[in-house]
């Protein structure tokens, strides 16, 4: 059987279990996951390198129409799982920080807090001391 064959009957088997555990109400306090639609993630094939930690395949269709019904501010987060048959797959993370009451939120109205960091204070701006070269090609990895 193909690597999507089992994924696909893996997802079918995680939305079965979804369906089973929603009707038996063991789900009331939390909201219903979000799987996100058109992608798929795929552990390192057999012999790959050590630095090679998946694949994700993207189906554009239905990976552009996700994106773009749970776009916020510019921005999709999700969270790579482990179903409890032992498949990865991909949910939304739609998490939102409470905001206090004496803050303010960036007024460029991006609410991702790595894009909103001024650049001066970016921890990665800071790394490469200047005048330092960036490493060549054939010292990466890839």
């Amino acid at each position: 059987m193909s690597d999507t064959t089992d994924d696909m009957e893996a997802g079918a088997a995680m939305y079965e279990n979804y369906l089973e555990r929603k009707q038996n109400n063991m789900d009331n306090n939390r909201p219903d996951p979000v799987f996100a639609d058109g992608f798929i993630f795929k552990r390192p094939r057999e012999g790959a390198p050590d630095f090679v930690k998946g694949a994700l395949s993207i189906k554009v269709g239905e990976a552009i129409a996700f994106l773009q019904k749970h776009n916020s501010g510019g921005w999709v987060n999700l969270d790579l799982k482990n179903s409890q048959g032992g498949k990865l797959y991909l949910q939304l993370n739609d998490w939102k920080p409470t905001p206090k009451d004496n803050e303010q939120p960036p007024a460029n109205g991006n609410t991702h807090p790595v894009a909103s960091m001024d650049a001066q204070a970016s921890p990665v701006a800071q790394q490469e001391p200047a005048g330092e070269q960036p490493p060549a090609p054939e010292d990466l990895p890839w």
